[in-house]
């Protein structure tokens, strides 16, 4: 899906005068936007047809973090904590979830059109 660009990451995590990371940062792309998908309680296909222009921005920053949180910290820091979200990824991704009834073309016309 990249919703997120390598530029725009390397630019986030200040690695843009260097390319080695490139193929590692692109894997944490695929990996902050599928954490994002699933935490919406949308499926990837429900994604796929929204247009780029439509993505919100606040969920383009949630993967951004997710991206950035997964190459400053390689490895486990703390176990106690493997399972939970910080507080400002759910708060950026909440408003999209998934509700009964809604689909999320709908969730998002309505959105745009306030």
């Amino acid at each position: 899906m990249a919703r997120v660009s390598l530029e725009l990451l390397k630019a986030h995590v200040r690695a843009t005068s260097f390319d080695y990371d490139d193929a590692y940062l692109r894997e944490l792309i695929d990996m902050a936007e599928e954490q994002v998908i699933n935490a919406t309680g949308y499926t990837k296909e429900e994604w796929a047809v929204v247009p780029d222009e439509a993505f919100p921005a606040v969920l383009k920053q949630a993967i951004l973090m997710r991206a950035a949180t997964g190459y400053a910290y390689r490895e486990d820091v703390d176990n106690s904590n493997l399972t939970s979200l910080p507080n400002s990824f759910t708060a950026m991704v909440k408003p999209y979830q998934k509700m009964r009834g809604g689909s999320l073309t709908e969730k998002l016309i309505a959105q745009y059109s306030e």
